[in-house]
């Protein structure tokens, strides 16, 4: 079997026991392009299981898959909240403290959670900030990375769990720009979004690194609309925040919010 048939095979397991049992069931961690399969997926749908993706706060990139029978009626909005009052929350975030005279990437402390013997799908994100990095894990392995993440690279770490309340505490620095397009076409915003020539636009859509709302688009000519957030793999991030107005040549001008 390929890798997305056994994803595949795994969220049809994961739905038809939330379904049959009636209970929430959740997977691992799942990147941007398993995360996009889910979406596209209508083979997986159920309309008596609620799919949701979660990775513990609103930027999160890496997110699980949540499946709640329909009857609880969940919604994004109070998800956070419905997961703790049904005791079914299947991850936790820990605040790593880096001694203060080493710097630490997000390579050092990934490379020293696999050192722990700990696979890549129990780990979300990993937030970095000044005194240390925030780490999203499934509940499962919370204590064991709490008790065993002592050193990265050559730092020495402290490590203890905490709310994901803290991140909305750190700052998401980010900046509103005005830029002029030809058309709301796919191609035109990565290139004005992320100064590319609308060759290399085209062609990073065809690599099937483009997404759009969580979802892999591999056509250039997809056309996108105000509130639209598109993420290039290791370029960034942007959301469409208002379409302004049309010039006399017929370009438009929009309000993007670019991420820093």
């Amino acid at each position: 079997m390929t890798d997305k048939e056994i994803l595949n095979s795994h969220i049809l397991d994961l739905k038809e026991k939330s379904a049959v049992e009636s209970v929430i069931t959740a997977s691992g961690f799942l990147s941007p392009e398993e995360q996009s399969e889910i979406l596209k997926n209508e083979r997986i749908n159920n309309k008596y299981v609620d799919t949701f993706l979660y990775g513990g706060y609103d930027d999160a990139e890496r997110k699980t898959a949540i499946f709640i029978p329909a009857f609880y009626q969940a919604d994004y909005t109070t998800l956070s909240d419905f997961l703790l009052e049904n005791d079914a929350e299947p991850i936790e975030l820990l605040l790593v403290k880096k001694d203060k005279f080493s710097t630490l990437s997000h390579r050092d402390y990934l490379g020293a959670l696999m050192g722990l013997g700990i696979k890549r799908e129990v780990i979300g994100d990993i937030i970095l900030n000044k005194d240390g990095c925030y780490i999203v894990c499934l509940k499962s392995v919370a204590a064991y990375i709490t008790e065993n993440l002592k050193q990265a690279g050559r730092g020495q770490l402290k490590v203890e769990k905490t709310r994901f309340e803290a991140l909305k505490k750190e700052e998401i620095k980010t900046e509103t720009v005005l830029v002029s397009v030809a058309s709301l076409r796919l191609d035109c915003l990565v290139a004005s979004a992320f100064k590319l020539s609308r060759a290399n636009a085209a062609g990073v859509i065809n690599q099937g690194i483009v997404y759009v709302n969580s979802v892999q688009i591999f056509k250039p000519d997809y056309l996108l609309a105000e509130g639209d957030k598109l993420v290039l793999r290791g370029k960034g991030k942007v959301v469409i925040e208002k379409i302004i107005r049309e010039n006399k040549k017929g370009r438009l001008h929009l309000n993007l919010k670019r991420y820093l």
